[in-house]
């Protein structure tokens, strides 16, 4: 790490350990930045892409989104990344904040016009860090960031109205007292490990995470050296994307209820990450994908998840195949 990032992490670390007894506070999973932009969505993505192509920021990869044929309105999630924020995030939890380091805007459409939104560090990073209390204003700080960022770069009515699930805290639940919650750590699945050269095996790993795959389409997205020992990959896919968002449709934002395709309003869940750690070998993890889809699509509801508890299960078979036959 150079000094000047060193120096920015230190500074940004003391000014949050003053505020470690801070109340939870009620956060939706997304929060909308801009509403009715009055720009053309390719306007508004050129300006997205070129304001987070910029110093401290880095834009991984944009992806256009999948609501179905059916669906005549366009989402695209830009991945960014924070070489200051990711630095405080790893000084706090190595462990777990590789999963928090790529973060996600939505330009998205529908028939009130178009949107831009963010995944809200306040209610997911807290989940991921399994801080509720002690990084608030990391966390805060950072949504300030991409928020003053959005609004430099596009046009239109600006809003904080937060969708999604809202949390009031960052510990998740089980659902019905027995699926899908629990500390963040619990939830990080060991995939696939082996011996070998670390650079060598991540090449490998992106040689066959970009053959799609056949049920979900699943493919590379984008890659994150995150340090010398750490790489994040992320994979997505127009299947999953597909049934994700027809899934959880409105969610809790009824409002949206009578668009033709409301859940391209949660497309920023997306892509998975998947992180590759040198660590006595090369290993490879997922989160378990049942608590990734409820810790961004929990607002479909109980009997939503219900209908489609195989999804997640299919998803991490697809996606451990092609991990696999990277490191037999």
């Amino acid at each position: 790490m150079n000094t000047k990032l060193m120096l920015s992490v230190v500074v940004m670390l003391l000014a949050v350990s003053a505020i470690a007894d801070a109340a939870d506070a009620n956060q939706g999973v997304f929060e909308y930045v801009i509403q009715k932009s009055d720009m053309s969505f390719e306007d508004a993505s050129q300006a997205l892409a070129s304001q987070f192509s910029q110093e401290p920021f880095a834009l991984l990869g944009t992806i256009d989104m999948n609501a179905g044929d059916a669906c005549d309105y366009n989402a695209r999630v830009f991945v960014v990344y924070d070489s200051v924020y990711s630095a405080a995030l790893l000084a706090a939890n190595k462990q777990t904040a590789p999963f928090a380091t790529a973060e996600r805007i939505n330009l998205f459409q529908d028939e009130a016009g178009l949107h831009v939104s963010i995944v809200n560090p306040l209610c997911v990073h807290r989940t991921i860090l399994m801080q509720g209390k002690k990084y608030t204003e990391l966390f805060d700080s950072q949504r300030q960031t991409l928020r003053s960022n959005i609004l430099e770069a596009v046009s239109g009515e600006e809003s904080s109205e937060q969708y999604g699930q809202v949390r009031s805290k960052g510990l998740i639940g089980k659902t019905m007292g027995v699926m899908a919650g629990g500390p963040f750590d619990g939830k990080i699945k060991l995939v696939a490990e082996k011996s070998g050269d670390f650079e060598q095996t991540v090449k490998q790993l992106q040689q066959s995470l970009s053959e799609s795959t056949a049920k979900w389409g699943l493919h590379l997205a984008y890659t994150l050296h995150l340090a010398e020992d750490v790489v994040v990959l992320g994979s997505t896919g127009p299947a999953m994307e597909r049934k994700s968002f027809s899934i959880v449709n409105a969610g809790a934002d009824k409002k949206r209820k009578g668009y033709a395709c409301p859940g391209l309003a949660h497309a920023a869940a997306y892509p998975v990450e998947i992180v590759v750690v040198n660590d006595g070998g090369v290993k490879v993890y997922l989160v378990d994908m049942m608590y990734r889809m409820k810790l961004y699509f929990e607002d479909a509801g109980k009997i939503a998840f219900m209908k489609n508890m195989t999804m997640p299960g299919s998803l991490t078979k697809e996606l451990s195949k092609q991990i696999n036959k990277a490191m037999p």
